[in-house]
Parts: structure tokens; sequence; C-alpha cells
């Protein structure tokens, strides 16, 4: 045992500079794009709007990787390319703030009604809100042919449809983006590996709060996905 963790300490900084290497010394994935699935977690508008509740919290690394354009690239990519295109949002309702069980940045965000609608089936108060989606990327979203699965409720897809969704298509490559890079984005890639899919983190398309939680990510992409990307590396690899 002891061997084994030496020599996995030792390998770390390769495999953490894997995920910040220059593109000449990675070379780029093949997709099969009739199996391929560019996932997008929570592009709404509380983590993307300027007047957003959770903006704030990874507005400065939203600017300094340009996620917003970037993960609009991926959606445009995806319809262009013929590449399924999902999005997996995280919505809380009014049933759900009575929660007894919630997890501490989870209760936080019940309190303060962060990504909140009143209901699933109500539409009132929704057009806007902020948890709906931000509206440069509603054209992708909603042209009809999008998967958005139903909401998950904490940070992985395990309480919702969405590895259903991509199963029941013939997925079995995911290119995965979206907020928050140590949270959402790290857990979907987990369950997703973990149900056997392949996996390829955008690591410029993704958001977090703060330099110490994207780096933190990073490492965590860096050893469990089948890839890390940037998001010139993703569409020019699907574009092959």
């Amino acid at each position: 045992m002891k061997t084994l963790l030496l020599s996995l300490a030792a390998s770390l900084p390769l495999v953490v500079a894997s995920a910040v290497a220059p593109a000449a010394e990675n070379p780029l994935p093949t997709f099969d794009k009739a199996h391929t699935a560019i996932v997008i977690t929570d592009p709404q508008n509380d983590f993307l709007a300027p007047d957003g509740k959770l903006y704030g919290l990874v507005a400065e690394n939203l600017a300094e990787l340009g996620t917003i354009g970037n993960i609009e690239t991926l959606m445009k990519t995806a319809k262009s390319e013929g590449v399924a295109l999902a999005v997996d949002p995280l919505v809380y309702t009014r049933i759900d703030i009575d929660w007894s069980r919630a997890g501490t940045l989870q209760r936080q965000l019940l309190d303060m009604k962060a990504l909140y609608r009143e209901s699933l089936n109500d539409k009132d108060g929704f057009e806007g809100s902020g948890a709906d989606f931000y509206e440069p990327y509603k054209k992708y979203i909603h042209d009809g042919d999008t998967i958005v699965v139903a909401p998950h409720k904490m940070y992985g897809p395990e309480s919702n449809d969405l590895i259903y969704q991509l199963r029941a298509r013939g997925i079995d490559t995911v290119i995965l983006g979206g907020l928050v890079a140590n949270l959402c984005v790290d857990s979907h890639m987990r369950a997703l590996m973990e149900n056997g899919f392949k996996v390829y983190v955008v690591k410029n398309a993704v958001g977090a709060p703060g330099t110490d939680a994207y780096n933190a990510a990073l490492v965590n992409y860096s050893m469990i996905a089948n890839g890390v990307l940037t998001t010139e590396e993703a569409t020019k690899a699907l574009a092959n």
C-alpha cells in the first residue's frame, strides 16, 4: 500500500500538468458524432446574468476563462456538427424549501431562493427569473431538438433523467461543461464515468467560485475524466 501511495504521489504532478498542457502536446480525441453529446450543466441566469444571485461568486472566473462565450460556442457547434446537445438545470421549488436533510450549500441556496421557481408546472414568474435559462442560450435550448432533462436537486444527475436520456439515444461519450466547475460539473463527470460513459471536460467552458475551487476541479478532471479539452480543441475535434 505504501508503495502504491508513493507511486500515485509521484505521478500526480504529471496528471495535473496534462490538464493545462498546450494542445500540441495532447492529440485530439476522435468523436463518433452519432454517439456523442455535449452536456451543459446549469446554464441559468442566477449563475450567468449580471443580476443573478450567484453571479458574483463566479464572475471573476467566468471573465478569466471566457466561459459564457465558450459555452455558446459548444452549443453552436453541437447544432452545426449534428451532435446531441443536452442541458441539465438545477432548480428548486416551493415544496423543496423545507427539506430537513439539505447539505450546507444546498440549504443556503434554498434559503436565498437561488435557482428558484414556485413549481415546475407554473410558468408565472419563471421567464427571466434566476432559474430560467440564460437568454443568449435560449435559441439553442428551445429549438425543439435539445435534450432538456428534469432538474437535478443536488449536484449530480442521480436524481434526474440525464443518464437515461443519453442511453436511450445510444450516447456513450459526453463533452461536458457548465456551472459550477467544482460542484455540478465535477459531480456530473463522476456519475457519467461511473455509469460507463467516456467523458471529456471542457476546462474553459466552466466557472468556479474562485481560483482555488477552479484548480481543485482541474485536478479532479485530470485524474478522473477521459480527457480535458479547451473549447477550441473540442470544436476542432468535432469538426474532423
